[in-house]
């Protein structure tokens, strides 16, 4: 008898001792108990905002099967899960002909626990106050919310313009998208060809030489980009623009922002991206946005075949 309480006695020692230590790792506020600090309606911790990634998704040109399966392989599926952490937020906007303080999210929830072990502290249920079987029941429904959202995705919007820099600086600016440098960690996954055409600014324009633009209408592309530091230079208005509205200081800490460059050959020459790549990195350094990468895709069979 006096054997077995032992034995009892060291196995609450055990799972105690254990479920402290898991808290000290965990980042302060952490939900222990999704009974009582998660929120039922979007998964997210009630007291504190551990991080968040949102993607914007630049519609604004058709695209083909191969961009599609590209791009989903890398924001959905197992590498959302596997690059996101439990209880951080997943926001998908779309960059189309809509006004950017018009758009709504096509998803704006938390990534719920997975309740088994991973990479990440805290994926694990915590079996002093949850149970294993509801965890897998509730992160078995936040995935097919997810892959319900991944389906209708990738629907193209016809657009007149790209304001691909308006999305950025609303994100980063307003407090409508929930973006802030109130979370702990921030990660902008920006998915487009980085081709800004609007009323102001006409990349196509600038990214093309002399001789590319005394074709015909129909037989020039973008080839090559001056500098950055040259489109200021011309483009007085735009110059003026980005003084105006480019983001402060505060609302770009901690972030990290990743470029999924979509390449568009039906639209531009095969060597544009080394030229267009350098001016956006200079673009964002202008910004002061520091903490940058930019994933270029890979050659594509019948680039100008789009989908269905």
């Amino acid at each position: 008898m006096l054997m077995m309480i032992r034995k009892l006695f060291f196995f609450l020692f055990i799972l105690i001792f254990s479920t402290v230590l898991q808290a000290k790792e965990l980042p302060e506020g952490f939900p222990e108990c999704y009974k009582n600090d998660v929120d039922k309606t979007n998964f997210c911790p009630i007291e504190t905002k551990l991080g968040h990634r949102l993607f914007l998704v630049d519609f604004t040109s058709e695209w083909n099967q191969a961009q599609v399966d590209w791009v989903k392989g890398r924001i959905f599926g197992d590498a959302l899960v596997k690059d996101t952490h439990p209880y951080y937020k997943l926001t998908y906007i779309k960059i189309d002909g809509t006004d950017p303080h018009t758009q709504v999210p096509v998803y704006s929830k938390c990534r719920f626990k997975k309740g088994t072990k991973t990479k990440f502290q805290g994926d694990k249920t915590n079996r002093s106050c949850e149970g294993g079987d509801h965890v897998k029941l509730i992160y078995d429904a936040w995935l097919g919310s997810i892959k319900k959202v991944e389906k209708g995705f990738f629907q193209n919007k016809k657009a007149d313009q790209s304001l691909i820099y308006e999305y950025i600086v609303y994100v980063l600016r307003e407090m409508k998208a929930d973006f802030g440098n109130d979370y702990g960690e921030r990660e902008l996954i920006i998915v487009s060809d980085l081709m800004q055409y609007s009323e102001r600014v006409n990349f196509f324009k600038h990214c093309m030489t002399a001789s590319e633009w005394k074709k015909t209408r129909k037989n020039r592309k973008a080839n090559k980009c001056r500098s950055f530091e040259k489109l200021l230079e011309k483009n007085k208005s735009f110059a003026s623009y980005i003084k105006a509205t480019k983001p402060s200081k505060d609302s770009l800490e901690n972030l990290k922002v990743k470029v999924l460059y979509i390449n568009h050959d039906c639209q531009t020459r095969k060597d544009l991206y080394i030229t267009l790549l350098v001016l956006w990195e200079d673009f964002f350094k202008h910004l002061g946005i520091t903490n940058y990468e930019i994933v270029p895709q890979l050659d594509m069979k019948d680039n100008c075949k789009t989908t269905p």
